[in-house]
């Protein structure tokens, strides 16, 4: 697969692979960025890319999208990033201790019409950038394809077909708009308590029309801003405030049900300042915009 006129497959300085793989739907390629090597990757492609970078980065990384900016200082091993099809990423690994492998997953758009079913209608399905999906089933299909292309066994295009299957419908599951990102309340390794995860949620979901700060919900469940922003993360997977946006935008579809309120009505109860920002949000969590999706249902 080559990037036609237009689109952006770029890695500089430029990295061979060492194993590769070729499917009808998948491009598979493996590498390995050098620890004194500052890498600079940039895609926006027509089809779905999927990174896997399982020994992490130890010098950390940036990346740029096209609504959104960050950087880390060290890159956990095992991350997991994935930009849709037609969306731009640029990411750039810093120089570091030891090298980093890298899987990259080209994977054609139309494959996912394999999982058309009675239950799915794929053409509902509106995937979403994740920089950082923390998700073990994902990370589980990806190293089992990263261990089968470097050690290939039998009948070893049907298994990875297998694989990219169960790859995609948890992608549908977990980075897309049919996603449902609402944690449960319950204690993760590391997270907050169970009393502290349901104090946090209720201030969070509670109030519509001001937005609480860091600063009064960690107060009120006694630990420091930064303490409570990390557990709160590693109990929701979410930070407090993409928490926040995501619970306003899932409010916003229930009440679209109802289609006797205006949308700037809706865009002011579910907490939102004004209708161009409810609009941006709304498209960036679910891929079209609330007139688009009030349209759809």
């Amino acid at each position: 697969m080559s990037p036609d006129s237009g689109h952006v497959f770029r890695i500089h300085p430029v990295v061979r692979p060492y194993r590769t793989f070729d499917g009808n739907d998948l491009h598979g390629s493996l590498y390995t960025l050098g620890e004194f090597d500052s890498t600079e990757m940039e895609f926006f492609l027509p089809w779905h890319m999927v990174m896997l970078l399982p020994d992490g980065i130890s010098g950390g990384c940036e990346w740029n999208t096209s609504n959104q900016a960050g950087r880390l200082s060290v890159v956990a091993p095992n991350a997991v990033l994935f930009n849709p099809a037609d969306e731009y990423l640029w990411f750039r690994k810093r120089r570091s201790k030891n090298q980093s492998r890298m899987l990259l997953l080209i994977i054609r758009p139309t494959v996912l019409n394999r999982l058309d079913s009675g239950e799915l209608d794929v053409t509902d399905v509106q995937f979403s950038q994740q920089i950082g999906l923390e998700d073990q089933i994902v990370c589980q299909a990806l190293l089992a394809i990263q261990q089968e292309m470097e050690s290939p066994g039998i009948n070893s295009r049907p298994y990875v077909d297998v694989l990219l299957m169960l790859l995609l419908n948890r992608l549908v599951r977990c980075a897309s708009n049919l996603s449902d990102p609402k944690p449960k309340p319950c204690y993760a390794k590391g997270g907050l308590a169970n009393w502290r995860l349901k104090r946090a949620l209720q201030m969070l979901e509670s109030n519509h029309s001001r937005a609480p700060s860091l600063s009064e919900i960690s107060y009120s469940i006694g630990l420091t801003p930064a303490s409570f922003s990390r557990a709160f993360k590693q109990s929701t997977g979410l930070p407090p405030h993409r928490y926040l946006l995501v619970h306003r935008v899932n409010r916003a579809k229930e009440m679209m049900k109802d289609h006797n309120r205006m949308l700037t009505q809706i865009s002011l109860d579910c907490g939102f300042s004004c209708s161009s920002q409810f609009t941006a949000v709304f498209k960036r969590f679910v891929g079209k915009s609330p007139r688009a999706y009030r349209r759809s249902l």
